[in-house]
């Protein structure tokens, strides 16, 4: 049963424990994944959305590379009000117990929140198919279920940068490539989207955002570890891929293998 506390967060209609379906370990999928509406209390996801879009823009990191067009909060230690409100809940015990279950792993949290953001593209921005680091740089725990909520209320689907679910080959290997896309899930608001961070966790929005100035697309995401050791991914960075219909591009190749070297990732990842 929801406490007060989390009722005032989860929307009631939903509950915590309908994140939990068969559907996220389905055999069919390139990896565990799954997305559900709705899942916080409509009013409370309004308030995060308008605190997180009146935080001013000298607190913002811009990264502006070849892979990826964003903004990225700062400072993840001293969130506003209701955001702190949020990631408090994501940090409970109750929760990370559902999410445990969810997984089949015992999850650990971040303590350095070096896995945990707060994402905001305006047009133009874009983050190509990647898959995420597999292993925390200093803690060395695998990372290995992420979680992240959409909240542009007035977001279209026009305004395309969708997240691309894709299949792939090992991340693993030495020159992994992508296949297919799998799914397009659009950004709606209060929308909630959990994934398991394995060999083949093929993501991103590749395709740039399109839409007015008043209409930013904002993602907040945390993830959380454990001692899987099974997969072979151990990159403490991202690795981008280009998609099949991307034209060849040596230098843009090149750049990829700086973007995920954990000595070399700081001359391209981020200019300002």
């Amino acid at each position: 049963m929801l406490t007060n506390y989390s009722k005032s967060i989860i929307s009631e209609s939903r509950g915590l424990l309908s994140i939990l379906s068969d559907d996220f370990n389905s055999s069919y999928k390139p990896y565990p994944y799954i997305f559900k509406d709705c899942f916080l209390d409509v009013n409370f996801a309004k308030l995060l959305q308008e605190e997180i879009i009146n935080i001013p823009e000298s607190e913002w990191d811009r990264y502006n590379n070849p892979f990826e067009q964003k903004y990225t909060l700062r400072d993840k230690f001293n969130f506003p009000a209701q955001l702190k409100k949020l990631f408090e809940f994501f940090e409970s015990e109750n929760f990370i117990t559902e999410l445990s279950k969810l997984s089949g792993h015992s999850l650990f949290l971040d303590k350095t929140r070096n896995f945990w953001g707060v994402h905001k593209y305006n047009s133009g921005d874009y983050l190509d198919i990647h898959v995420d680091a597999g292993i925390h740089p200093t803690m060395g725990l695998k990372k290995q279920l992420t979680l992240g909520l959409y909240l542009s209320s007035n977001w279209k689907e026009e305004y395309e940068c969708k997240f691309e679910i894709w299949k792939g080959s090992n991340s693993g290997v030495v020159d992994p490539t992508i296949l297919e896309c799998i799914e397009m899930i659009e950004p709606k608001f209060n929308r909630l989207i959990l994934f398991s961070c394995n060999d083949y966790s093929w993501h991103g929005n590749p395709n740039p955002a399109n839409c007015p100035d008043d209409a930013k697309r904002i993602f907040i995401t945390i993830s959380y570890m454990s001692n899987n050791t099974k997969d072979t991914n151990k990159r403490v960075k991202a690795l981008f891929v280009k998609r099949p219909e991307d034209p060849e591009d040596l230098l843009k190749d090149n750049l990829r293998l700086l973007r995920a070297d954990p000595e070399k990732y700081k001359d391209i990842y981020k200019v300002n």
